[in-house]
């Protein structure tokens, strides 16, 4: 099973033992050498589970589960991974098909409110089964989706892991804006741009996943990946301007600095961070301004990502927008 484990990697994996200091995509063989592996998450070979409870090596048993593949154990302090081995993996591609996706989703939020695992994990990094510092316990077993009814696994009523709130603007707009808050966060641990447009391709369809409760269900797969696109490439365009502070520290004024010349020093700061947020509603015109000579459709998102506002405040001038650049046709 170790093997097969090996064997459902992809030549790079990204790894780490410390995530405070970042992963990085490493041979698979170099990989295997530290704590942390991240599973393909284009294709789902393991159902993974966090039990951040004490003593869960075997919880699976007390809730009348099968047991898991693999149980990698933390020593210090018994918290515990879960991998379920399935005997077909389940793809997460543009041309997969959503009905396997469902199942497999549905199945993982009902196995991971059984045994009261972490609802805001998503099963990236896992343990690694191979790593010394780890206990594993192992089991033989593989099992198709279906094996897990047998056991009195309920897929209705238990869709509650994970569910992303649809914003009034519609599932475009919340994943959009989620993504994008999430984007300007993993950039500053990249330093490439293609693991990095593959981490938010992967992120954006694990949040559409989320939708699956929403009475209008998931987005197409290539809406979401479309939507990837954008924000990673922008994302990166901008990843060194990206988590500069823009609070009341960002002036960064010695801490012996005169009170009398802080207060002159904010009350600048303040009269040009003012005119800067009178000129937002120009800004996202000459975005929709710069789309339309480009040949690119002016859309609320696309004008979002050149101006680099939220949706909400494209939202808010979009009428502006409207009368001084014609966006819909006038009967």
């Amino acid at each position: 099973m170790l093997k097969a484990f090996i064997n459902a990697l992809p030549d790079k994996v990204r790894s780490t033992d410390d995530f405070q200091y970042g992963c990085k995509f490493r041979k698979k063989r170099k990989a295997l050498q530290h704590l942390y592996v991240e599973l393909p998450q284009f294709y789902k070979k393991y159902i993974a589970l966090d039990i951040d409870k004490p003593g869960s090596a075997y919880f699976w048993d007390s809730v009348g589960l099968p047991p898991p593949t693999f149980v990698i154990v933390n020593p210090e302090n018994a918290h515990c991974h879960y991998l379920y081995e399935l005997k077909i993996p389940v793809y997460y591609t543009e041309q997969a098909r959503r009905a396997p996706q469902k199942f497999f989703e549905a199945t993982d939020i009902a196995l991971t409110n059984l045994l009261g695992a972490d609802l805001g994990y998503v099963g990236h990094f896992i343990k690694n089964p191979l790593h010394p510092h780890w206990r594993l316990i192992h089991h033989p077993v593989r099992y198709d989706l279906e094996d897990f009814m047998e056991w009195g696994v309920e897929l209705k009523g238990n869709k509650n892991k994970q569910c992303l709130k649809e914003s009034p603007e519609g599932r475009n707009t919340t994943l959009f804006d989620t993504l994008r808050l999430w984007a300007y966060q993993d950039v500053l641990h990249q330093s490439s741009y293609e693991p990095f447009q593959q981490d938010v391709d992967s992120k954006a369809l694990s949040l559409n996943g989320a939708f699956l409760d929403c009475e209008k269900g998931v987005l197409p797969a290539k809406e979401v990946l479309s939507t990837a696109k954008s924000v990673g490439n922008w994302t990166w365009r901008h990843r060194s301007t990206i988590g500069q502070q823009k609070n009341r520290g960002i002036m960064q004024l010695p801490a012996d600095m005169p009170k009398t010349a802080k207060q002159v020093a904010g009350a600048s700061y303040a009269h040009a961070n003012n005119s800067a947020k009178q000129s937002t509603r120009e800004a996202v015109l000459q975005a929709a301004i710069g789309l339309k000579a480009l040949g690119i459709p002016i859309t609320q998102q696309s004008v979002a990502i050149r101006a680099d506002v939220s949706m909400r405040t494209v939202k808010n001038h979009w009428n502006y927008v409207d009368t001084q650049v014609g966006l819909y046709e006038k009967k």
